[in-house]
């Protein structure tokens, strides 16, 4: 009798354990089946939200301000908008309202093939695609920028309208590797005139505040070939002022932090291919270092 008993208690553990795992196991489908996923679906006519037509680059999207005395705490940037080719020629205003805020004021712009030809200090700024769709407009802002994130638009001013936006970061003033970068590291050239721009950035221990460096781009004043070839240009107390023209060199002097940096234009023919950048501390120990920049043929950079 007392084996009897034991057999019925183990048949009734085992209908309980498989019982648990019965309400276990559809707990656990009833959970997949609440979180499964929607379809994807792909565009019909009906539809009422069509595809971008175009795209907007800050390059780089953040900036550390640089600079001291009257130039401190100045920005740049290359601002690149790629829309369908089939807007070829057509007019993109380019707004920065939150960044001229934040600069006090002071936003100039300008696009590669006009160098010298900054506009007057403004929140927005126009350009034309070009047969590839796309259009390159270059600023510098400052002095007096004050860290912090800023919204950058570009409006298609020709049907159907669109408008895209990017951020763009002012960041604070610091000390940071050692280094020299070219940002954008590589450009598409205008479909026109071959023209490129560029943003080197030279970043050195602060031990070298205030002393010069060298910047040497031989290879690239060589591949453009027309006109000045290369220019320099860097922040001014009252805008954008040129500090070398039509040549291969140019000297920027470190900020208190080791930092320093020159917009570089390539305004005309420039061919397609890599070049190295070198800066170097014109005084001991003479560190040389080396960073490369490729220039790309034009082509459709919008996204498929």
């Amino acid at each position: 009798m007392e084996r009897v008993m034991e057999r019925r208690n183990l048949l009734a553990a085992f209908a309980v354990l498989a019982l648990s795992l019965f309400v276990l196991s559809g707990t656990a489908f009833a959970h997949t089946t609440r979180h499964k996923r929607a379809a994807h679906h792909s565009a019909t006519p009906g539809d009422t939200a069509a595809p971008e037509t175009c795209v907007i680059h800050t390059l780089p999207n953040s900036f550390m301000d640089q600079g001291e005395f009257d130039t401190a705490s100045s920005i740049a940037d290359v601002i690149e908008v790629e829309c369908e080719p089939v807007y070829a020629e057509q007019s993109v205003r380019i707004s920065a309202n939150e960044l001229y805020s934040r600069c006090d004021g002071k936003l100039y712009w300008t696009v590669p093939t006009e160098p010298f030809h900054f506009s007057s200090s403004g929140p927005a700024f126009s350009v034309e695609l070009d047969n590839a769709g796309n259009a390159t407009a270059v600023l510098i802002g400052g002095p007096s920028c004050a860290a912090g994130e800023s919204l950058i638009a570009a409006h298609l001013e020709v049907a159907p309208f669109t408008t895209v936006t990017t951020g763009f970061t002012v960041l604070a003033p610091r000390v940071t590797e050692t280094q020299v970068v070219a940002t954008p590291e590589s450009k598409v050239e205008g479909e026109v005139y071959s023209d490129i721009a560029t943003i080197v950035q030279v970043e050195f221990p602060p031990v070298f505040a205030e002393e010069p460096v060298d910047i040497d781009a031989a290879q690239l004043y060589a591949r453009c070939k027309e006109d000045y070839r290369l220019d320099w240009i860097v922040p001014g107390a009252d805008g954008p002022r040129v500090l070398a023209s039509h040549s291969e060199r140019a000297t920027v002097w470190l900020d208190n932090d080791g930092n320093a940096f020159v917009v570089l234009f390539g305004n005309y023919s420039c061919a397609a291919g890599t070049s190295m950048i070198e800066a170097s501390l014109e005084n001991a120990p003479y560190t040389t270092l080396t960073t490369d920049f490729t220039v790309e043929p034009p082509r459709s950079t919008f996204p498929e």
